[in-house]
């Protein structure tokens, strides 16, 4: 029975590799489903990791160009053109000065679980649309106490998989992410494990888009990516009636006055902040 994480390389799936590392829970490997478009930092990280020489980290990604590439190009990971709802969730600027709505999300779908479930079906020798009775493997989720939605979102989506299943080792341990932070900070002293998500993501708090900016390229590629969405020229904006934007605010990002909010109104926003290790849920 192959066992396999699903490494999204942010605070919960750092913790589960490293209870691999430490005999805590037992994996064959680990796969990273890379975007092109993580921060700088996520990809130091998932270099440190390699560096630890534990379990085998395979990096695959679902088309050979980036999840901004495509964005701008209006194309999927396939390479088919004019896929406006293959997309990140942007926030759709209403024409009536209501509150924006948030667009359709399938690059978490494209662009984390196809890959990633590919190379798990590589791994155990099925080919291109052969189907198995039995299961073959087992993918371990870093999905923590506090995402029961989550939980529950792909508990549903592998009842029609027979050959593979999900375990969620943080859940059932009852370990939140705060738990998880907890346990890093004693397991790597003086180390961040930062959180992993793409840099232009808008599921991002504006503490989270200040910290953004501390990284040059991490941000101005971010700024590309908001001014991109709303290009009347770019097939990505065919037929799109709302102006899309990064920022809740719906306000072009490099225009945006951010404000933090008190540590309390932050918990407030725990489901906008979590890392995107690869299953929908959001």
């Amino acid at each position: 029975m192959l066992r396999v994480l699903n490494l999204g390389a942010g605070v919960q799936s750092t913790t589960l590799y490293l209870w691999a590392l430490d005999g805590h829970i037992q994996i064959d490997r680990a796969i990273f489903a890379d975007t092109g478009d993580e921060p700088e930092a996520v990809y130091r990280h998932l270099d440190f990791l390699l560096e630890m020489n534990g379990p085998p980290i395979d990096v695959v990604r679902a088309s050979s160009k980036s999840l901004g590439e495509n964005l701008q190009s209006g194309m999927n990971a396939t390479g088919q053109e004019n896929q406006r709802h293959v997309a990140i969730p942007t926030f759709l600027k209403s024409l009536d000065g209501s509150a924006p709505a948030l667009g359709r999300r399938q690059c978490t779908a494209e662009y984390k679980i196809r890959p990633i479930e590919q190379r798990v079906r590589d791994l155990c020798g099925l080919e291109k649309g052969e189907r198995a009775k039995q299961q073959l493997a087992v993918q371990v989720m870093g999905l923590s106490f506090d995402e029961p939605r989550r939980v529950a979102n792909v508990k549903q989506r592998f009842q029609s998989i027979a050959w593979s299943k999900p375990e969620f080792p943080l859940f059932d341990e009852y370990m939140t992410r705060a738990d998880c932070v907890t346990y890093l900070e004693k397991r790597l002293p003086e180390y961040a494990v930062p959180r992993s998500a793409c840099v232009f993501c808008p599921f991002k708090s504006d503490a989270e888009w200040l910290h953004l900016q501390k990284s040059p390229s991490d941000w101005n590629h971010a700024v590309e990516i908001d001014r991109a969405i709303r290009d009347k020229t770019s097939l990505r904006t065919v037929g799109m009636r709302h102006e899309q934007f990064l920022h809740r605010s719906c306000v072009p990002l490099d225009q945006v006055q951010f404000v933090v909010k008190p540590p309390d109104a932050q918990k407030k926003l725990a489901f906008s902040t979590m890392d995107c290790e690869g299953m929908c849920g959001v």
